[in-house]
């Protein structure tokens, strides 16, 4: 999994970097030499939205989304494994029901296509679907660990 998580972390990176490298040469194309590139946006949004996701994918491996501590650390040293594979059965449930409606929104949505470089717009939207499938296969993986008599990895 770590090699999955190093990848993920690579593109998500990559994604970034591009966003940048495209807004920028987009402001300076526009405001220096008056021109535009209208497919500047779509592939930005293609990068967005995969570094967003894919950072996502990355967080959830690391145990580093938003938690609140304040209620973790109210449980007594015994209980705190079980309200972490409390968590992870919420969390693995509401992802669970997002990856359903995600896969019916881009199937809903495989013809359409993006203005300027002509991509179905479902490659944008099945990031999401992927990076749903990649966590919730995670957070099997940690549940199955759970219950072989391990503990849920807790916090960050």
């Amino acid at each position: 999994m770590k090699t999955v998580q190093k990848i993920f972390a690579l593109l998500a990176g990559t994604c970034v970097a591009g966003v940048f490298v495209i807004t920028f040469a987009q402001v300076i194309q526009r405001y220096v030499f008056q021109l535009s590139m209208p497919w500047a946006n779509d592939v930005i949004q293609i990068l967005f939205t995969y570094s967003v996701f894919l950072g996502m994918a990355v967080g959830v491996f690391n145990k580093s989304h938003l938690n609140v501590d304040v209620l973790i650390q109210a449980f007594p040293e015994k209980t705190k494994p079980w309200f972490a594979l409390f968590s992870n059965i919420v969390i693995l449930v509401f992802l669970s029901a997002v990856l359903f409606y995600s896969i019916r929104f881009v199937t809903d949505n495989m013809d359409q296509y993006m203005t300027y470089v002509q991509v179905p717009m479902s490659l944008t939207y099945a990031t999401v679907c992927f990076m749903l499938v990649s966590v919730v296969l995670d957070l099997l993986r940690q549940l199955r660990g759970f219950a072989g008599g391990g503990t849920p990895q807790e916090g960050r």
